[in-house]
């Protein structure tokens, strides 16, 4: 409680955290579903390569389309309806998918409708903690509704395999559907807006309009942000889509590429717990930066050069704990620093900055190596890109909102 009569903290907060997660869950589940499956997926729908990475791309896509309308009813009319819109949209769609599991046309197109939902359940990482949260508590809270990410991308890649050749692709997205049925229901009966008294100070906020954003986009703190989320995010989405191509030049087995992804993906988890915590704890964000971006230069050198299947995997593994770990900071770093504009609008631009990256990264590092014949040069260009992110962070500096915090919890103390 930071003051008696103005502002409380209520516990209610992490159940609101609890229910949010299997609804993030539930909706990254079905970007990748297909991924781990991809060669049976083709066999069962009798379609080429294609056609199941299509599934993934649609995801990438509609994001970049719909993540501004979600920030604007996440601005506008709250958090708690954008996440019932996206929650709802994955459950339809989920079981009209099961229904129609035989049909790929169909399964697709749910995929699009699936996927337009995605940015109303992510975009709320920032809003829910601003809402509900103390500032020193914040990061921490963005860090677990991150984290439900990562476990979502992991779900599928541990279950779609051994579902799909147990029990069969039907019944497969016959689980996942109820999984999303659940998950709305949950959001539905416990999910509330804000509580009655804040948490903290709150000042007046901008609506979400044409001079907000050009606000925002002449915002230089935010800027350095949203360039360097554009060069993590996207060396994030391409590592993990070109992972067996990254690593099979090397002698790496197929099997053993999927592990060294999923401790890449595993790490990363623990990374936006521990991170986060520190990041409060210490009332630090920019430093954090610093160390990580610092860190990740050898990291990568390693996943470029190294040979031997063990210490692949620890370089991957300590790889996924820090550039997924300080994603969660750098997101609440971006909402401070744009104050003030809303966090929908804010985590949204971050966010669609990440996944065009993940699109241009991706396909040029597919177009390289496939005109090279070698993915060495795709993976030194990796490496140039993560070299530039740490000269940015230099310039950076912690928002005023952290040290008004700071400040406020100083002459608490006193």
């Amino acid at each position: 409680m930071t003051d008696k009569t103005l502002h409380k903290v209520y516990p209610y907060r992490w159940l609101i955290l609890a229910v949010m997660v299997p609804a993030i869950i539930a909706t990254e589940i079905y970007w990748l579903a297909f991924a781990p499956i991809s060669s049976l997926a083709e066999n069962f729908y009798s379609v080429k390569s294609i056609g199941i990475t299509a599934f993934s791309l649609i995801y990438m896509l509609m994001y970049i389309l719909f993540t501004i309308p979600a920030s604007w009813v996440i601005d506008k009319y709250g958090a708690r309806r954008s996440v019932m819109i996206g929650a709802l949209i994955t459950a339809v769609f989920g079981i009209v998918r099961y229904a129609f599991a035989d049909v790929y046309v169909i399964v697709l197109i749910t995929q699009v409708f699936i996927a337009i939902g995605q940015p109303f359940l992510i975009n709320i990482s920032t809003k829910i903690p601003a809402n509900w949260f103390p500032v020193e508590e914040r990061s921490t809270a963005s860090g677990i509704l991150v984290m439900a990410q990562y476990l979502g991308f992991i779900v599928p890649m541990a279950l779609s395999p051994v579902l799909a050749i147990q029990i069969g692709v039907k019944p497969m997205l016959g689980i996942y559907a109820i999984v999303a049925c659940a998950a709305a229901a949950l959001v539905a009966v416990f999910l509330k807006e804000k509580p009655a008294t804040p948490p903290g100070p709150e000042a007046e906020r901008e609506d979400i309009s044409l001079s907000s954003m050009k606000k925002l986009i002449k915002n230089k703190d935010f800027n350095q942000v949203l360039i360097i989320s554009f060069i993590a995010m996207g060396m994030f989405n391409t590592m993990l889509t070109m992972i067996e191509k990254i690593l099979t030049p090397r002698g790496i087995s197929l099997e053993n590429a999927g592990w060294v992804g999923t401790a890449f993906i595993v790490a990363g988890v623990i990374g936006a717990v521990v991170l986060p915590i520190i990041s409060d704890k210490t009332a630090k964000r920019v430093p954090l930066f610093r160390v990580a971006l610092a860190a990740i230069i050898p990291l990568v050198v390693g996943l470029t050069f190294l040979g031997g299947y063990a210490m692949i995997l620890v370089d991957a593994a300590l790889l996924g704990f820090v550039i997924m770990g300080v994603a969660p900071i750098l997101f609440q770093h971006g909402a401070e620093v744009a104050y003030p504009a809303r966090e929908g609008t804010s985590f949204g631009l971050i966010l669609m900055a990440g996944q065009i990256s993940g699109i241009v990264f991706a396909y040029l590092f597919d177009l390289t190596n496939g005109a090279f014949g070698n993915v060495l040069i795709p993976m030194i260009g990796l490496l140039v890109l993560t070299m530039i992110q740490f000269p940015i962070s230099l310039f950076m500096k912690e928002s005023d909102v952290l040290i008004e915090s700071q400040k406020k919890a100083q002459q608490n103390k006193q």
